[in-house]
C-alpha cells in the first residue's frame, strides 16, 4: 500500500543527525545555518518550531487583552490556540478553495480598530498573492505575518520583501525536513533583538529529546515503505487499531499537556546542525520538481475546482488535496486499490467568535489527501487517478462560485504555463 506521506529525508540525512547527537557541540552561527542567499542573517531567527515563533512574536509585542489578529480561517489549531493564550482574539478571514487565500473585500469586512495583525498561512504548498494583503495592511497601520510552513521552495522565496515576518518550518513531514527547527525572517531589527533575547532565556531542547525524535521517525521512514507499511496496516486491522488515528498522530511533535513547556526551548545544537544540511543541501530538489509536476497532472485530469489551489500558478503541492462529494467513499475505493488516501487532516477552521452564522471553508470537510510519494511511479500514480475518477464519477459537482471573476477554463485549464512557471520558481536554486 502506498502511504500517504514519506518523510523529505533519507538515510544519509539520518546517519548524519545521529552523528551529531554525539559530535557537534559548538553553535553553529545564524549565518552559517541560512546562507546568504535565503534570509539575511541578521533578519533571520533560528527556533525549534514556528509555534515557538509565533509564541515569542506575541510575547514580544505585549499587545493588550481583546486585541484582535486577523487570521486565515484554516490553519492548524495551535497557532489560534497560541494567541487566545496570550489573552487575545483570533479573529478567521475566509479563504477560497480555488486560490487558497482570502478575497480583499473578505479581509476588509474582518478588520476593526482592535486589529494589530494578519496572519496567512500559505497552505498544501500554494503560495498567497500577499500584494492586496500588504496594501489593505497598510491602510489599516497592521502587521502582516506570512506562516510559510507548507510552502518552503529553496532560497527562490523568502516571504514577500513587504511583511514584518516570514515563519518557516523544517518540522517531521515538512519540505526539507530537519526533523524540527523553523528559521523566522524578521524585518524590524527592534522586534528582532527583542525576540532574540526572549529565546536566549529559554532552556535548550535536550539531546535525548531529539535522540528519541530521530528514532522514532527513523521508524516512521522504514514503516512508510509500501510492503512495510501494508503488513503495519494489516496489523492494526487485525488488532482492531484505527491504523487512520494511529498513523496521522505519530507525526505529531508536542504534547498537549507540556505544550508551552515543550516549545518554549532552543533547539539543541545537533538540530541546528541539520537543519544547516539541510538548507545547504537543498538545492534543485528532486522530490519537489516531481511532485509539482505531479500535483499539475492531477489538475488536468480532474474536473475544475477538484484539486485545492488549482488557480495558484506558484503551487507546489506539499500534500495533494482534492475535493470529492462522498471523502468515505472515496477513500475506501482508494484503500482497497492500494493508496492510503485519508480524510484527516492537521489543519482546522478557526472559530469565529463575532459571526457564528456563517460557514468558512466548507470545502475542507470534502478534501481527501492522497499519496505522492516520489517512489511511486507513473504507471501506478495513473492507476490511483482511474481509481479517484471511478469514485468521483459523474456526480462531480461544483459547490464554490468560481472566484474573483475566474471561469472553468481560468481554473483548469493552461495548467502546462502555470507548471512552467512554478517548476521554475520552486526549483530555482
Amino acid at each position: 500500500m502506498w502511504p500517504r506521506k514519506r518523510l523529505d529525508i533519507d538515510g544519509a540525512d539520518l546517519w548524519f543527525a545521529a552523528q551529531r547527537l554525539v559530535t557537534s557541540w559548538q553553535r553553529p552561527a545564524v549565518r552559517e545555518v541560512v546562507g546568504d542567499r535565503w534570509i539575511r542573517s541578521n533578519e533571520a531567527l533560528v527556533c525549534l518550531s514556528v509555534r515557538t515563533g509565533w509564541d515569542l512574536f506575541l510575547t514580544a509585542m505585549r499587545w493588550p487583552r481583546g486585541t484582535e489578529i486577523v487570521m486565515s480561517a484554516v490553519t492548524i489549531p495551535d497557532m489560534p490556540r497560541i494567541v487566545e493564550h496570550h489573552a487575545l482574539v483570533p479573529v478567521p478571514v475566509d479563504v477560497d478553495s480555488d486560490r487558497l487565500e482570502p478575497s480583499p473585500d473578505d479581509l476588509e469586512r474582518v478588520i476593526t480598530p482592535r486589529t494589530r495583525a494578519i496572519a496567512i498561512a500559505h497552505l498544501f504548498g500554494g503560495r498567497v498573492d500577499m500584494e492586496p494583503i500588504i496594501e489593505a495592511a497598510r491602510r489599516h497601520r497592521l502587521l502582516v505575518i506570512e506562516d510559510c510552513a507548507q510552502a518552503f521552495v529553496g532560497s527562490s522565496y523568502a516571504g514577500n520583501a513587504d511583511t514584518d515576518v516570514a515563519m518557516f518550518s523544517f518540522g517531521p513531514i515538512k519540505t526539507a525536513t530537519a526533523l524540527g527547527g523553523a528559521v523566522l525572517r524578521i524585518r524590524d531589527p527592534r522586534l528582532y533583538d527583542q525576540m532574540e533575547r526572549l529565546q536566549r532565556a529559554y532552556r535548550l531542547q535536550s539531546r535525548a529529546a531529539y535522540t528519541a525524535r530521530l528514532a522514532k521517525y527513523a521508524a516512521f521512514t522504514v514503516a512508510s515503505r509500501p510492503r512495510v507499511f501494508a503488513a503495519v496496516v494489516r496489523g492494526c486491522q487485525l488488532l482492531g487499531i484505527d491504523f487512520d488515528r494511529v498513523f496521522s498522530s505519530s507525526t505529531h511533535s508536542f504534547c498537549p499537556e507540556c505544550f508551552y513547556d515543550q516549545i518554549r526551548r532552543q533547539p539543541c545544537v545537533p538540530l541546528v546542525r541539520m537543519l544547516q544540511r539541510r538548507l545547504a543541501s537543498f538545492g534543485e530538489n528532486v522530490r519537489l520538481r516531481r511532485r509539482t509536476q505531479r500535483g499539475w497532472w492531477l489538475a488536468s485530469r480532474l474536473p475544475p475546482h477538484t484539486v485545492l489551489g488549482a488557480a495558484d500558478p506558484f503551487h507546489t503541492f506539499w500534500v495533494l488535496p482534492v475535493r470529492v462529494d462522498s471523502p468515505a467513499y472515496a477513500v475506501e475505493r482508494l484503500r482497497a486499490a492500494g493508496f492510503d488516501a485519508t480524510g484527516r487532516s492537521s489543519l482546522a477552521v478557526v472559530s469565529a467568535a463575532r459571526d457564528q452564522s456563517r460557514c468558512l471553508a466548507p470545502w475542507l470537510r470534502d478534501t481527501i489527501y492522497l499519496p505522492n510519494g516520489d517512489d511511486m511511479g507513473d504507471d501506478e500514480f495513473d492507476r490511483m487517478l482511474s481509481v479517484l475518477g471511478q469514485a468521483i464519477g459523474s456526480r462531480r459537482r461544483v459547490v464554490e462560485s468560481t472566484p474573483r471573476g475566474l471561469d472553468h477554463a481560468g481554473v483548469a485549464g493552461s495548467v502546462a504555463d502555470r507548471r512552467a512557471k512554478v517548476e521554475g520558481a520552486a526549483c530555482a536554486d
